[in-house]
């Protein structure tokens, strides 16, 4: 029996319930499954096992901070987990794993996803 040529399809999404095209390109990628979000929710969305949270502020000279969590309680950050050369300012998106330590939750992994607007950053 002869293989059915692929064809791009209409998917809905999960998180937004838009409608947008899985192409017969991305189907043909190996190890490639049907997506549940669209392109722009996947964007949005923060990788498995990970957060997402603004920097409430971080001390440069005390080297930590703290990073506002949607419906949870701020977490701590120290500057050994931040994972570029640039150290957070307030307002920054930033993606985190968050762990246990002797003195509660903190961020870990820490990469910034999107600066603060200029006009919100305090050196």
């Amino acid at each position: 029996m002869a293989k059915q040529p692929v064809q791009d399809e209409m998917l809905y999404c999960a998180r937004c319930g838009i409608s947008f095209l899985w192409t017969s390109e991305e189907q043909r990628q190996l190890g490639v499954v049907e997506p549940l979000h669209c392109p722009g929710c996947r964007q949005l969305m923060s990788a498995p096992g990970r957060e997402r949270g603004q920097v409430k502020w971080f001390d440069r000279r005390k080297r930590y901070g703290f990073i506002v969590r949607t419906g949870q309680p701020e977490i701590y950050i120290h500057r050994s987990a931040v994972q570029s050369d640039r150290l957070p300012r307030p307002g920054d998106l930033v993606e985190f794993a968050v762990e246990e330590s002797d003195r509660g939750l903190q961020a870990i992994a820490m990469t910034l996803v999107e600066a603060a607007a200029p006009s919100a950053q305090t050196e």
